[in-house]
């Protein structure tokens, strides 16, 4: 008996040395820097602005990068008559970053549209420096944070701060993504495809049913069912995808759409025959789509929306 008392006494105390650890590293790191908000990432300020300031009934497009370079909002509100927003900012803040979000900030009336790009539906993709910048010394951002990013956080918090401090003596300038957002939360600067080949020849895409995460699947699903019960209407939209990068055969594409469909439990208002679009239609990315692409994207879904506003 002594030596369990004397065991779970040890635990205590190295429960007590991480926990006062980290909350050293994260007064440390909110109000000993800059966190560069105006980085992609950074944009979640404005778009957890977006989400206390408009009123519901609303539109709210949420994604990763894929959903603000994809989508028009001012084309849904001129078309819907339904104040529109999109709180999207990168795919690397990983799913339970916005699910979080959404659970915290969405309210009774409120129609979701979510659009996660194929990576978020796969396991590993949280880019923890970049969860830093999103939340830096934001305590909107924070009370959301899901419990499970913690430990990544907690383990990447000095490369976080070695990367910024870099950049700060080196007198590099992050992009200001501010000027590429609009005040709706989407990408409104005009753009074509500067891609040399049309798309990125290295990020070729994979849609093999096998390749992705039941996990997620399942916690879009539980989330879905929560909005349900809260008044909150959740539809699911296909991610703009540039065909020429993908590499699946037209039966892998046809089970990776029925098996997200059918998973997620919400009904589906862009499909993947609208969602892969020809490599004319996007920017920089595989995912990213230009101004022309955008309008088409957008007008898809418009159509898709029709049914569910009142």
């Amino acid at each position: 008996m002594r030596e369990l008392v004397r065991y779970l006494f040890k635990m205590f105390c190295m429960a007590v040395a991480v926990s006062a650890s980290f909350l050293v590293l994260f007064g440390f790191l909110l109000f000993g820097m800059d966190h560069r908000a105006d980085s992609l990432a950074g944009t979640t300020h404005h778009k957890i602005d977006l989400l206390q300031q408009t009123e519901s009934p609303r539109i709210v497009l949420v994604g990763g990068s894929s959903s603000p370079y994809g989508t028009n909002c001012q084309m849904i509100i001129d078309a819907l008559g339904v104040p529109t927003i999109n709180v999207g900012a990168t795919v690397y803040q990983g799913l339970d970053f916005y699910l979080a979000m959404l659970e915290t900030y969405a309210v009774k009336g409120d129609i979701i549209v979510f659009a996660p790009e194929q990576q978020m539906l796969r396991q590993g993709i949280i880019n923890y420096e970049l969860v830093w910048s999103s939340a830096g010394d934001d305590w909107d951002v924070w009370r959301f944070m899901p419990l499970s990013y913690y430990p990544g956080l907690f383990t990447t918090g000095m490369q976080y701060y070695n990367s910024m401090k870099k950049l700060e003596e080196e007198g590099v300038v992050v992009l200001d993504y501010h000027r590429q957002f609009g005040p709706l939360g989407d990408v409104v600067e005009q753009r074509t495809n500067i891609m040399p080949d049309g798309y990125r020849t290295e990020d070729p895409i994979s849609l093999a049913p096998a390749e992705f995460s039941k996990q997620n699947l399942k916690k879009i699903e539980r989330f879905v069912e929560k909005m349900q019960k809260r008044g909150v209407t959740v539809l699911y939209a296909f991610a703009p995808l540039n065909e020429k990068a993908v590499v699946s055969d037209s039966q892998q594409i046809a089970a990776f759409e029925q098996m997200v469909a059918g998973a997620v439990q919400a009904p589906v208002v862009l499909s993947m025959d609208c969602a892969l679009m020809e490599a004319e239609y996007f920017y920089d990315t595989n995912n990213h789509l230009n101004t022309a692409g955008a309008a088409i994207y957008t007008q898809n879904l418009i159509e898709g929306l029709r049914p569910y506003i009142q």
